[in-house]
């Protein structure tokens, strides 16, 4: 598995449950990621929940409108955490209400 990988937002990719099903191909963790987006009101398909990082050409559906992948694209940077407003008021918002909530059942730990 990659080291050190970052989401545009700052996540750490090799940590997240989606990414690492993703390259061990794990059907019962996907299912249960699945299950996690329909307690939150997103009913994604198992065959969605793929990702092989922001930099990447597999992305999760979801994610490929994600405004802080333009915003940090349109700026030339890797990750949020290298601007100069980082961290604006809606990446803080996103953080908040989605990231911090879910650490327990979508980041794994390492």
């Amino acid at each position: 598995m990659p080291s050190g990988m970052k989401a545009m937002c700052g996540i750490d990719c090799t940590c997240c449950l989606i990414f690492r099903t993703s390259l061990d191909g794990d059907d019962a963790a996907r299912e249960a990621i699945r299950q996690y987006y329909r307690e939150i009101g997103h009913d994604i398909d198992p065959k969605d929940l793929h990702c092989h990082g922001c930099g990447s050409d597999l992305m999760m559906p979801a994610c490929v409108g994600c405004p802080y992948l333009k915003c940090g694209r349109e700026k030339g940077l890797s990750c949020c955490d290298e601007c100069n407003e980082y961290p604006c008021e809606s990446l803080r918002w996103y953080t908040e209400k989605y990231i911090k909530p879910s650490m327990g059942k979508l980041i794994m730990p390492g």
